[in-house]
């Protein structure tokens, strides 16, 4: 059978490339987007008392993904996971359904925009102009299972220094707006977890004296962020406005 959905909304995101997203909600509290409800009269009463919860659960769909072929097995982003595993084991976007789930924090709900209510969220790990499919409150005693184990996904991730030139702390000053008043500290929640791809992670770790002073940059809101590595850590040398 198939079933039409339609989303309820769009979201703005800081990520406008894959490069740089998070692996999980959360991980980055942060990175900030607001969830544009499309203009219906009923939502309002729809949204009655959600703002008493802290987090909510944000349904959407891997729109950059919808019309690509689903992988049955995929490589997970940690270089210490297995080289290949099931995609009904991970939460990789190449799936039958690209569908996503992400767990966010919800810091306030403003009715007032004429042309749809926008719902501010934090910790999100989502491609900006993402469909939404549904939201649904968290609820800790239902959605945190103690007993549960990690699979595959075992271990810390590994997190790494950061560190900025003078000219991009500068550059990083200028930019900040009121959306996003602490941009550097964004900027190094993204870089301090790694977010290359995991091709790049094996082919340059950071730790190894060979991959000293490679480069690689990454979009965020309308600036390209250029980094290199240096001394086993991540170090930000350009801010360049787009």
């Amino acid at each position: 059978m198939t079933q039409p959905f339609t989303p309820i909304g769009f979201l703005r995101s800081c990520f406008t490339e894959k490069f740089g997203v998070p692996r999980q909600s959360m991980m980055m509290t942060e990175a900030r987007g607001i969830l544009k409800l499309n203009p219906n009269p009923a939502f309002p009463a729809a949204l009655n008392h959600l703002e008493k919860f802290s987090h909510i659960w944000v349904i959407f769909l891997f729109h950059k993904h919808e019309e690509r072929s689903w992988r049955p097995t995929i490589t997970p982003p940690r270089i210490d996971a297995p080289e290949k595993i099931g995609v009904f084991a991970s939460r990789s976007p190449h799936r039958p359904n690209p569908i996503g789930l992400s767990a966010v924090r919800l810091e306030q709900i403003n009715f007032e925009p004429p042309d749809g209510i926008e719902l501010t969220l934090s910790g999100i790990d989502i491609l900006d102009g993402t469909p939404v499919l549904d939201i649904k409150p968290y609820l800790p005693f239902a959605d945190r299972i103690a007993a549960a184990n990690e699979g595959w996904a075992t271990g810390d991730i590994a997190q790494f220094a950061v560190s900025f030139s003078a000219e991009s702390l500068e550059i990083i000053k200028n930019v900040q707006t009121e959306a996003f008043p602490r941009l550097q500290r964004l900027i190094t929640q993204m870089l301090e977890w790694d977010p290359r791809p995991t091709s790049q992670k094996r082919a340059f770790p950071m730790d190894e004296p060979s991959s000293e002073g490679m480069t690689f940059a990454f979009r965020l809101l309308n600036i390209d962020v250029h980094w290199q590595i240096r001394q086993g850590s991540c170090y930000v040398f350009a801010i360049i406005l787009k």
